[in-house]
């Protein structure tokens, strides 16, 4: 019943092989052998045509290879699609409503830090030389924390927007399957 320009799927489909070779697996077998009255052929090949499927017993094997044929065929197309094709949207970073709380506080803090170093360098810079070894590795742990900040910038410019994320779990306590056996 497939229409004509349809036919090509069907040819490619990797579940229509699957399927033959399943259908002609099981009708084909001794418990579809005996012949109906009236009839010439088994009743297993008789099933086999009225459903539109291949009747010989090589139709196993082709569904067999193809379905092999495929396993490969796939497998080796998907990592080539992973690594050679871009994907659709921008990559996004997904962050805890925590994990942005602690990284704007972060993000304060840092531009608190830069403006007190600012601060000093600028009282630093007015007094005559007499700067003592704090005032310097204080200054040193800003500008290295200044640093710090201004990548971290950058880097969470470059994640993209942050999309909020609950963690759901789910669980069962006792659980009993039985099955009725008849007698």
């Amino acid at each position: 019943d497939v229409k004509k320009w349809w036919l090509w799927g069907y040819w490619v489909s990797p579940m229509m092989y699957g399927q033959n070779a399943i259908a002609v697996n099981e009708f084909l077998g001794k418990s579809w052998a005996h012949i109906p009255l009236n009839s010439t052929e088994p009743l297993g090949v008789q099933i086999l045509k009225s459903r539109g499927l291949f009747p010989e017993a090589y139709w196993y094997w082709i569904g067999v290879g193809a379905s092999i044929g495929y396993m490969f065929l796939f497998n080796f197309l998907f990592p080539l699609a992973l690594h050679y094709l871009d994907s659709f949207g921008k990559p996004q970073a997904l962050i805890s409503e925590e994990a942005l709380a602690e990284r704007n506080a972060a993000t304060s803090e840092n531009k608190q830090i830069i403006e007190l170093s600012s601060k000093l360098e600028c009282s630093s810079s007015s007094a005559k030389g007499n700067t003592n070894t704090s005032q310097r590795s204080f200054s040193s742990t800003t500008q290295s924390a200044k640093v710090g900040s201004i990548s971290a910038a950058d880097h969470s410019r470059k994640r993209g927007m942050v999309l909020p994320f609950t963690p759901l779990s789910i669980t069962f306590d006792e659980i009993g399957y039985e099955v009725d056996m008849p007698q």
